[in-house]
């Protein structure tokens, strides 16, 4: 299996690619330096941040023995082999530490990026218990449940000839703005499952996938479980952990933080909009929007309402118009901590108030974000862990790189050695389809008209002072008259085109095959097509192919890998 790399910015021909962020952050340099110094607390190529933060987390005051027990107890559920479910007694030991990654949870694990994320924190630990053999390192996946986008989450994609076939659970007890964990799935799980075995390809892998999918999601399941179990069947051969924060002792350990956020809002908010506008006068978009009280309530009916700062110790649950004193809320929020959810803003306080977090594993958009809370995190009285950028992958089969070799053939580019090749591919797959049609033309038809316009240009240029000087209303009409020519050459060039296109519908076929491949909908690969497209095809053992690739490569750059 070979691997190339691709640096983030060179991604070009993707419509929905890397922020300018997100490619400082994994750059080398003084951007870099400055991005990383002004808003995260922790640099992980500084070796004495290491030491900083390990010592930090050795000595604050965890409640590590609850944190143990609801940790066994999830993964036992989630079916976790009970020989794994041994190392989480080293979490009631202060020099245990955490790497952690999370999500919303998928269906049917959702695209490659989740196993993806699921990986590197695995490869991380083991890279740091090497580093730091004094300490154990657990990977810890969260599994961001509380959520109440059910669409986005139970949906999941596979590539057909040329499009995309999607997959979409519609239950229909669910309730507006229910919590994903709360949903329970009926028939339509086991519809789904039948038409995610109806897409893949037979394998001598298929039926033991479908099988085991069917009992994940079978009624009475919710997305949460589903996922949950199905992720611990994947990477049964790895120490990965779940946790789902939705559970009642779970919150019960992040009462400090939401009594926090409640006593002192809109504070949180007004931290995240001053270095938002630090973030802003260096050039970079920010995406995260904070609210007056970044905390949602959690109805009897496991809905989300948001709390409304009406004033200054008055507050509004909507939906619902539920009127609340600021000291109403503060006493509801210590007696029944599970009512309440952090949004956006507040789930990585939460986890790093709760847990002896050391490194969180964050893909592209994550770590934009992340780069607004630092102030937040003080505001709190926490810093940062080491935010570290996940794997990021394009899978290569085998059919789809001899289509690419036959593109660039025909771009009269052969012999392009591979890593070439695919910086040409994921630079700019549009300038590739214009080559590759005039290439594979018997004319360069641009350059003809090209030297056309040119022609009639300098012709007209001769005419402007014999006719001026003849009539100077001539001249007026002279400049028409080239307009006019330019238009008609432009009309009859794009006809032109057109007419090659069709003509060379067999090249075009093929980049949009390869197109669909690498960016189906113009998004990486990696957000879209579901893990078991791959899965399915070759077999379990591509997840620790994936892991032996990432012990091998770092995570600054995206990682090429032909199957």
């Amino acid at each position: 299996m070979n691997t190339f790399l691709v640096d983030y910015q060179q991604i070009t021909s993707v419509s929905k690619g890397f922020s300018k962020l997100f490619t400082d952050y994994t750059s080398e340099g003084a951007e870099r330096e400055s991005l990383v110094s002004g808003f995260f607390h922790h640099d992980e190529r500084r070796e004495a941040d290491y030491y900083k933060l390990l010592g930090s987390l050795s000595s604050r005051p965890f409640q590590r023995e609850k944190l143990a027990d609801m940790l066994l107890r999830q993964n036992r559920a989630f079916g976790v082999d009970d020989a794994k479910l041994e190392l989480l007694d080293r979490v009631r030991s202060p020099r245990c530490m955490l790497v952690v990654t999370g999500q919303q949870p998928g269906l049917f694990t959702g695209p490659l990026y989740t196993l993806y994320k699921a990986l590197s924190t695995v490869v991380l630990c083991e890279r740091h218990k090497a580093m730091f053999p004094e300490y154990d390192f657990l990977p810890l996946f969260w599994i961001e449940s509380d959520d109440h986008d059910f669409e986005e989450s139970g949906s999941t994609s596979l590539p057909g000839h040329l499009d995309l076939r999607d997959i979409t659970l519609r239950p229909g007890q669910r309730l507006p703005g229910q919590m994903v964990s709360r949903t329970v799935l009926g028939s339509e799980a086991a519809d789904a499952v039948n038409q995610l075995a109806e897409y893949l390809q037979d394998s001598e892998w298929k039926n033991d996938i479908i099988d085991r999918l069917k009992a994940c999601y079978a009624p009475g399941a919710t997305l949460e479980s589903g996922f949950g179990q199905t992720m611990a069947w994947l990477m049964k051969d790895t120490p990965l952990f779940f946790l789902s924060p939705g559970d009642a002792e779970f919150k019960q350990l992040c009462t400090e933080v939401f009594l926090r956020e409640i006593s002192t809002c809109p504070e949180t908010s007004h931290r995240v909009i001053a270095q938002s506008s630090q973030l802003e006068q260096k050039g970079y978009s920010t995406q995260a929007k904070p609210r007056r009280v970044n905390l949602f309530m959690i109805n009897d009916h496991d809905q989300r309402q948001k709390i409304e700062q009406t004033d200054n110790d008055m507050f509004e649950l909507t939906p619902g118009r539920q009127r609340m004193t600021r000291h109403q809320l503060l006493e509801l929020c210590g007696d029944h901590p599970e009512r309440f959810s952090p949004n956006v803003v507040l789930r990585p306080i939460v986890q790093d108030h709760a847990m002896p977090v050391f490194a969180y594993v964050a893909g592209p958009g994550e770590i934009s974000y992340l780069a607004q809370y630092r102030k937040v995190y003080e505001h709190f009285n926490l810093t940062m862990p080491f935010i570290l950028p996940r794997g990021s992958f394009t899978l290569i089969e085998p059919g789809v790189g001899r289509t690419m070799e036959k593109v660039m053939q025909k771009a009269a580019r052969p012999g392009l050695p591979r890593k070439q090749m695919y910086r040409t591919f994921f630079t700019d797959m549009e300038l590739l389809r214009r080559n590759a049609v005039r290439e594979s033309s018997e004319h360069d038809y641009d350059q003809l008209f090209d030297r056309l316009g040119e022609e009639f240009s300098s012709r007209l240029d001769e005419l402007q002072p014999l006719l001026a000087k003849l009539d100077p209303t001539l001249e007026q009409s002279l400049q028409g008259t080239g307009r006019q020519i330019d238009k008609a050459l432009d009309t009859l060039r794009q006809k032109t085109h057109r007419a090659a296109r069709r003509k060379h519908d067999d090249i075009l076929r093929q980049i949009d095959k390869t197109a669909m491949n690498l960016f189906p909908g113009g998004i990486p690969q990696e957000r879209v097509v579901n893990s078991f497209y791959y899965i399915n095809k070759y077999g379990p053992e591509l997840i620790a192919k994936l892991a032996d690739v990432l012990q091998a490569q770092s995570t600054d750059s995206h990682i090429i890998l032909e199957l």
